[in-house]
């Protein structure tokens, strides 16, 4: 596993999926995923992943990280929160990922699935 951190998040990278923690209050952007994909793709390569946003703390996330912020390779999302308004959350952002999207409420339960995935 490998670790990364700046500013505003901290990432642990796994073979297979990567942890993402955004900090608190932070305004996820674009410009703030662009930093984070060449990350992402410089571990990854072309090799398949899921990503893991584990939502301990409150930030928002621009619907142009939706559109134009994920890698191919990226085959999937899983959001973790136990709290309900991030559940509403996720629910709001789920149509704007057209490719798998999940929600836990633990972490443990989202890495099993991550890698039980491919």
């Amino acid at each position: 596993m490998e670790h990364f951190s700046n500013e505003f998040c901290q990432m642990e990278l796994f073979d297979q999926f990567v942890v993402l923690t955004v900090n608190e209050n932070v305004n996820f952007t674009l410009e703030k995923a662009t930093e984070l994909r060449d990350k992402l793709r410089a571990h990854y390569r072309s090799k398949d992943f899921l990503m893991i946003s584990h939502r301990k703390f409150k930030h928002k996330i621009s619907k142009e990280v939706y559109k134009h912020g994920h890698l191919p390779n990226m085959k999937g999302l899983a959001v973790v929160s136990s709290d309900n308004q991030e559940r509403d959350q996720a629910i709001i952002e789920q149509p704007l990922y057209e490719k798998s999207f999940v929600f836990f409420s633990c972490l443990d339960e989202a890495k099993s699935w991550a890698e039980a995935y491919f």
